[in-house]
């Protein structure tokens, strides 16, 4: 890669994956503040819960997968 990679990353998304470059940019930055008040272990244990719901999502849809 060369001296910029997030510059290089941002050229390939606008060439092959506009929406992603357009969802960033729609993140609601307030949401990213409000958490960083938070304690730090109350950061921690919402952190810990979406990892849960992730890895949840991600078993069903491996099941829906296998079972199609």
């Amino acid at each position: 890669m060369g001296d910029d990679p997030i510059a290089e990353v941002r050229a390939y998304l606008a060439k092959h994956d506009p929406d992603v470059l357009a969802a960033v940019a729609d993140v609601d930055r307030g949401l990213i503040w409000n958490m960083l008040e938070l304690a730090p272990l109350e950061r921690l244990h919402r952190a810990v819960q979406m990892a849960y719901e992730l890895d949840a999502m991600a078993a069903s849809l491996r099941e829906s997968r296998n079972a199609a």
